[in-house]
């Protein structure tokens, strides 16, 4: 449970920030990993360099990397989209240009449970003794 006006949260399984508005870029933005619990549009003048992992996406500039969608992805014509595509439900519309590996639907979304497990190995096992 998480309050509606809250920017972002600690993860009670994993103890990373979560961001939970929802983002606008506009600008050249260049990270390892960008992850909101809600959506992220990129704007025509966005420029986007990163891993993205959110709920819904929608790329009207540049995206180049790999992008988890958990509801749906929208591209638009002036798109220019290269990476890894996964997400439920895909609209890429004509004009947009899209080289990428694309996984849509359901069973492509990483299931929540097997990434904090998945983490969890990673990190080694939590022995407090």
């Amino acid at each position: 449970m998480v309050a509606q006006e809250a920017k972002s949260v600690n993860c009670h399984h994993c103890h990373q920030r979560v961001i939970c508005e929802a983002l606008v870029i506009k600008d050249y933005v260049a990270v390892r990993k960008l992850r909101t619990a809600n959506g992220i549009q990129i704007t025509k003048k966005g420029n986007v360099l990163a891993s993205i992992w959110c709920e819904d996406l929608a790329v009207d500039g540049r995206l180049k990397g790999e992008a988890i969608s958990l509801g749906g992805m929208r591209i638009t014509k002036k798109a220019q989209v290269s990476g890894e595509l996964r997400a439920r439900t895909l609209a890429i519309a004509e004009g947009a240009q899209v080289t990428a590996v694309m996984r849509i639907g359901p069973e492509h979304i990483p299931d929540h449970d097997a990434v904090l497990a998945s983490q969890t190995d990673e990190a080694g096992p939590h022995d407090p003794s």
